[in-house]
């Protein structure tokens, strides 16, 4: 954790320190998702870095919590998100001790470039009914060169989020990165 936390924290230390809203990249290569991420309700960025996913689901009129490893991330994110006051909230989080046990009936959960195969089925249990899953991670498919230890393999995603109970919205794997879009139907 605190090896992380080390190199987390200098990755953003040395990154510029505006951060803009944006949406997550399944969702600008997919615009027609917008129609079926929720606006309203509690979500849940995961590993949110510095936060601009964070913003940009607070712009959607989400209430926000984002957690990551990293004070620095956090501190930032925490700058930037002051004009949306309560609807966002960052916290220092490691994942390696699971999800917060507070955190469940969420309307949407945004993890974009962390993957966690130990969290997968928390993920959709904390999801409400309706509630969307938005995850894209590193991955070997179209990749050039090796994978390295946080790159999935092929199928990962949509072999342990095809399920019952749980409609794939989306599932893309190319370029080094694998994603899926997800909805909790019951």
């Amino acid at each position: 954790m605190d090896s992380d936390r080390k190199r987390w924290d200098e990755r953003w230390a040395a990154a510029p320190d505006s951060v803009a809203a944006t949406p997550p990249d399944v969702i600008s290569a997919h615009p027609e998702l917008l129609d079926v991420i929720p606006a309203a309700g509690r979500a849940l960025d995961i590993a949110c870095g510095p936060g601009a996913q964070a913003l940009w689901l607070a712009e959607r009129g989400l209430a926000v919590t984002a957690l990551d490893v990293s004070s620095v991330a956090i501190d930032r994110l925490t700058r930037a998100g002051q004009p949306h006051g309560h609807r966002l909230r960052a916290d220092v989080w490691d994942t390696d001790e699971g999800l917060p046990p507070a955190f469940n009936d969420l309307a949407v959960i945004l993890c974009q470039r962390y993957r966690s195969p130990v969290l997968y089925g928390q993920l959709v249990s904390r999801l409400r009914v309706g509630g969307v899953l938005i995850l894209t991670v590193l991955s070997a498919v179209g990749l050039e060169g090796q994978p390295g230890a946080f790159h999935a393999p092929a199928g990962e995603l949509i072999d342990a989020f095809n399920r019952g109970g749980v409609g794939v919205l989306l599932h893309d794997e190319a370029n080094g990165q694998a994603s899926i879009v997800v909805r909790r139907e019951r």
